[in-house]
């Protein structure tokens, strides 16, 4: 939302807005001329209001809303205003379950600064994901989660994989394939989609009956990552063509994105080496494998993970760059979500070393007390150590008793628990100091 506020001030739109708390992103906005204000309320509807723009998040007891329909303001979903503001450039749709953001981001800078709306911080965003950029192109995340991708109309598609992960709106995978096979039919007959190496995404996109490349090892492949060696990855595109790939993310999930924004931003006219060399400068967006800082010797690095997939790919990024003890605190998000995947979050989480799970962060559902963090905490497999720590709270002293100079500290999650890293960083200075002594070190948990 803050993303559109951004791009509709830039194109003219007088904008004014809320949000439940204040915060930086707020203040960013409105030094931008935007009236935006800490709390939703009737009154803070401005007069004149042609339209009132709204997320899935807003529940339909929203005073706001009451207000809109009191008045007869016309109420639009945030995807409508998404797809005016692409209406005038060339546009371009990433979707999937994971990495949405991280290749939106990299797409947009594959092409060479083009113009953007995503779901994470990105450079230049201003503390948002959205970009005025030059050239004819518009690159938007597509959001699956409540179906609203379904009205955009991209010129051209990347599709990264097909994962069950917003129960609370597909009952089923078969659902959530049946979404976005609806979303590639809106792909023009001389589009094209652009299917990351996963079996369903690479399954819609050839029943897509659209111009396809396929990404990943495989018959009809247009290229597969090559990570085998010593040195930079390798896409290797079929004709025997390879294009280096130096980047500064880790992970074979981002190489795996990377490659994605390469197939695409070649059909858009630009040569694949060019655009993976842009890529090198790449650091990630906001909340992605997001370095918070080093205190005490103890790194700490926020990442959105709140799914398995996302966990386990985070978790393996992080044991490609950190030779040392990985302490993961994770918060699970929403207890839909929890309900269904608790074995398989508890699982992914055994890839660190040591494991605290605090309480469901809710969000916008109520209370559940069948379901709880406890169930994915014990269902974290030896021999990492496991701990149940229902608040961020418990799960800051939990680091500060079992963390030592040498670990990495990963905060997880799609809640508040992005707070905790920042908060972790003085705690640890002033436990550990410089973090060189060896006096200061912890035995092993």
């Amino acid at each position: 939302m803050s993303a559109l506020a951004r791009l509709a001030v830039a194109i003219g739109y007088r904008v004014s807005g809320t949000d439940r708390d204040d915060s930086a992103t707020l203040a960013a906005l409105r030094a931008l001329g935007v009236h935006a204000v800490a709390g939703h309320r009737a009154d803070a509807v401005p007069a004149d209001t042609a339209t009132l723009v709204v997320s899935t998040a807003i529940a339909g007891d929203n005073p706001e809303l009451a207000e809109a329909a009191r008045r007869g303001i016309p109420v639009i979903h945030r995807a409508d205003l998404l797809a005016e503001l692409m209406a005038g450039r060339r546009g371009l749709a990433v979707a999937g379950a994971h990495g949405k953001s991280t290749t939106s981001a990299m797409l947009r800078l594959a092409l060479g600064g083009a113009s953007a709306c995503i779901g994470a911080t990105v450079e230049g965003g201003g503390g948002t994901g959205a970009v005025w950029g030059d050239g004819p192109w518009f690159v938007a995340e597509a959001d699956e989660s409540d179906r609203s991708l379904l009205r955009l109309r991209p010129e051209a598609v990347i599709l990264l994989n097909v994962d069950h992960d917003h129960h609370s709106t597909y009952a089923s995978i078969e659902e959530v394939e049946e979404t976005f096979a609806g979303f590639l039919d809106l792909v023009p007959a001389d589009g094209v989609v652009v299917a990351g190496p996963d079996p369903r995404a690479w399954a819609l996109a050839r029943a897509s009956g659209r111009p396809h490349r396929l990404v990943g090892e495989g018959e009809g492949s247009w290229g597969a990552v090559d990570r085998s060696g010593d040195g930079p990855a390798v896409l290797r595109l079929a004709g025997g063509r390879e294009v280096t790939l130096r980047l500064a993310v880790p992970g074979a999930h981002n190489a795996a994105n990377a490659a994605c924004a390469i197939a695409l931003a070649d059909w858009c006219g630009e040569d694949p080496q060019a655009a993976a060399d842009r890529l090198a400068s790449f650091t990630g967006v906001g909340r992605r494998y997001e370095m918070k800082g080093t205190a005490g010797g103890v790194t700490v690095i926020d990442d959105y993970a709140h799914h398995p997939a996302e966990v386990a790919a985070t978790l393996s990024a992080a044991r490609e760059r950190h030779p040392g003890r990985i302490v993961a605190v994770f918060q699970p998000h929403l207890y839909s979500r929890t309900r269904e995947l608790w074995a398989q979050l508890g699982e992914a989480l055994g890839a660190a070393d040591i494991a605290l799970v605090t309480e469901i962060y809710a969000a916008r559902e109520a209370h559940d007390p069948a379901v709880s963090g406890r169930m994915v905490a014990d269902a974290v497999p030896g021999p990492a150590t496991a701990r149940f720590t229902p608040t961020l709270a418990d799960a800051r002293a939990a680091v500060l008793e079992l963390a030592r100079p040498g670990d990495l500290v990963l905060t997880l999650g799609a809640g508040d628990v992005t707070g905790l890293g920042q908060e972790l960083l003085p705690a640890l200075q002033n436990q550990y100091g410089n973090g060189d002594s060896p006096g200061g070190a912890r035995p092993p948990a």
